[in-house]
């Protein structure tokens, strides 16, 4: 829906000028998820109210409430996700209601935004997307957004952000005097907490499901210069991650290569860049960077 109806020129007016849109994440309300209970037992009554009047009802749909908050209409997202279907449904509920023009209540904003972290803390951040190969580029795999036929997983780009305390972090360093050549292997157990998000958008987002089969990222430093030094980073990445939620032999096979920046007599990281280089999924082209950010 995010790349066909909801980024429909048509839907997003409709919905910036007459509706409240709320979305939800199912994790977030699935046994051990973070939503707090009023909201649990709110969705609890927006389902029992749909499926009372005999409409579709699930957990992933469309629903619309009335000014009164209750049930109004709903629909499945395999034909929400149609804007020549999402449309008529939200046109019948202006009508329906007499709803009038109003401004949007929320502006526009980033949908993944920078958490909270500690002080000195490392925060990096991951951005992995569907890719095709166009001559000598490397280009997204659907770049044309509000179209029914622009829905897809390719479509846009999936986000993760892994944190890492100062203490933590500095792990991912050598020990000992470091010199121009000095090469090592960076902490299997760390480096895995971000190449486990190593993968284009899928419906299974749950990391610990996946299962690494061949882990190597190395550096050497190139140069130790005022107090800062400068290693390369290269390796490979191989891993089992399901589309869906049970095994399928789907896997990420990927070469990464990247930097690091940082000061050997304090153990800060000062930057840290890694990228994919022909990397596939289920033989398909796909790119992730992950990058330090302030």
């Amino acid at each position: 829906m995010r790349a066909s109806s909801l980024s429909n020129d048509k839907v997003i007016d409709l919905l910036n000028h007459f509706f409240v849109p709320v979305y939800l994440s199912n994790e977030d309300f699935a046994k051990g998820g973070c939503a707090p209970a009023e909201e649990r037992k709110e969705l609890q009554r927006i389902f029992r109210e749909t499926l009372d009047a005999k409409r579709s009802a699930g957990t992933v749909h469309v629903y619309i409430l009335a000014p009164d908050g209750k049930s109004y209409d709903s629909m499945h997202v395999a034909s929400a996700y149609k804007v020549e279907k999402l449309v008529p449904m939200l046109e019948a509920a202006l009508a329906r209601h007499n709803l009038t023009a109003a401004r949007t209540l929320f502006p526009p904003g980033p949908q993944s935004r920078h958490p909270k972290a500690e002080p000195g803390s490392l925060v990096l951040h991951l951005v992995a997307r569907n890719v095709v190969k166009k001559g000598d580029d490397i280009v997204p795999a659907q770049t044309k957004l509000g179209e029914t036929r622009s829905a897809g997983w390719g479509s846009y780009p999936s986000e993760d952000w892994i944190i890492f305390k100062k203490d933590v972090a500095a792990k991912l360093l050598p020990a000992g005097r470091i010199d121009k050549g000095t090469t090592w292997q960076l902490d299997r157990v760390l480096a895995a907490r971000f190449l486990t998000h190593f993968y284009p958008t899928t419906e299974n987002n749950d990391v610990t499901k996946n299962k690494i089969l061949k882990q190597d990222l190395s550096a050497t430093v190139l140069s130790v210069d005022n107090g800062i030094a400068r290693a390369k980073l290269a390796g490979h990445l191989t891993m089992d991650h399901w589309f869906y939620h049970k095994a399928d032999g789907n896997q990420v096979d990927a070469r990464l290569a990247g930097y690091l920046d940082f000061e050997p007599a304090t153990g800060r990281i000062r930057a840290l860049r890694v990228v994919t280089e022909d990397a596939t999924y289920s033989r398909r082209p796909f790119g992730a960077v992950l990058r330090d950010v302030e």
